[in-house]
């Protein structure tokens, strides 16, 4: 299969359910050649529009819910639906266990229930979340498989409870990663967020086939279509209506609002500025274990947002990427085994039978060199 690169950014082929053009153009890049950002009057249309769908569906005091999640992402969003927009948002939150979640990610929750949002925090059972985990991880590469199910059905969940029906999203990660499974009707519309790689439409069969009851996973199953419609939910992505939703900007936006963030370390930690993945430290290894199955990480993430705006040439992303990307923490993999009870060596046994072995060529336990050059492919 090989790896082959975008022409104009650093995004790869082998990211799931991506398709280039045919000159080698990745969607993203299409999409921001096309302006694909609502320009001002279908912004006040479009709000319009969605003011009197708030207001035709306000049965609990709340125009709309925004999930959050502890991050900088978060801290912007609920900002903007509140100031911008002056809707009334309920907030959601799934809470990870206490083993996952960091002090940065508790802080930043508390610094938004500070500016005065009402917050809904949901926990699932530590052992059945451990579990899941575990079992995603053995079985699928991807411990995350478990967890995003769980925080991303949460808010839908809530918003056909509360008869809340409109949800505001960050971004599209069709618009901005390429992951062309989730995108709808447009690049507003949310409503296939289950549909991407990960949630695979929320198909939750794999966690009763290990043992757990449906009544002890109620939070990690999604609405299906039918419940979607039934309740009228309508979910839009945010990034369509601001003309920069960035890593970058959020960031920035966020620190100047309170946010608590890591010290940058890009030797153990790719995100490079310390401003992304702060509510819980796990994901650290997630980042590494998608290099190693895909050929890109999160370093290229943010650098493919740097080229598009034109902060950065390809050049220049093309050095910090193949420094930086796949960089993990010692540390945080140390816990994480602790956490799903696994050795260190079984981690890297089990991580072995999912490394993509076109792309790297493994030296030692823990070890790989890539075989393709950051920018060109193989």
């Amino acid at each position: 299969m090989g790896i082959q690169y975008c022409k104009k950014c650093l995004n790869v082929s082998t990211r799931p359910n991506i398709k280039f053009t045919e000159d080698g153009i990745c969607p993203p890049c299409r999409f921001f050649e096309t302006n694909y950002k609502a320009e001002p009057e279908v912004i006040l249309e479009k709000l319009k529009e969605t003011k009197a769908f708030a207001a035709k569906h306000n049965h609990s005091g709340y125009d709309c819910i925004v999930g959050v999640s502890g991050g900088k992402d978060s801290t912007r969003q609920a900002l903007y639906v509140k100031e911008k927009f002056g809707l009334k948002p309920l907030l959601v939150s799934m809470n990870y266990p206490p083993e996952q979640i960091s002090s940065n990610g508790v802080n930043n929750l508390s610094n938004l229930i500070s500016m005065g949002f009402d917050c809904i925090n949901i926990s699932c059972s530590p052992q059945t979340w451990k579990k899941a985990m575990r079992h995603a991880f053995i079985h699928f590469g991807n411990w995350a498989k478990a967890t995003e199910y769980a925080l991303f059905a949460s808010v839908p969940r809530v918003a056909v409870a509360y008869q809340i029906p409109l949800i505001w999203w960050g971004e599209n990660a069709a618009a901005v990663l390429g992951e062309m499974g989730v995108l709808g009707k447009d690049l507003s519309d949310g409503n296939r967020i289950k549909y991407g790689n990960t949630l695979q439409g929320g198909n939750f069969k794999w966690l009763l086939d290990i043992g757990i009851e449906k009544r002890q996973i109620l939070q990690f199953i999604y609405p299906s279509d039918e419940e979607m419609d039934k309740a009228e939910l309508r979910i839009i992505f945010l990034d369509f209506f601001m003309k920069e939703f960035s890593l970058t900007t959020n960031g920035n936006f966020s620190l100047l609002r309170g946010l608590h963030t890591k010290k940058p370390n890009p030797l153990i930690n790719p995100d490079l500025t310390g401003t992304s993945m702060v509510d819980e430290d796990f994901i650290n290894i997630n980042m590494m274990l998608r290099y190693l199955k895909f050929g890109f990480g999160r370093t290229s993430d943010l650098m493919n947002e740097e080229i598009r705006y034109g902060r950065i040439s390809r050049e220049e992303a093309i050095e910090i990427v193949s420094k930086y990307d796949g960089n993990f923490d010692i540390e945080i993999l140390k816990r994480f085994c602790n956490y799903i009870e696994i050795r260190i060596s079984e981690f890297w046994e089990i991580a072995d039978t999912y490394v993509n072995k076109e792309l790297f060529e493994r030296i030692a336990e823990g070890v790989y060199k890539p075989k393709f050059n950051v920018g060109v492919g193989l």
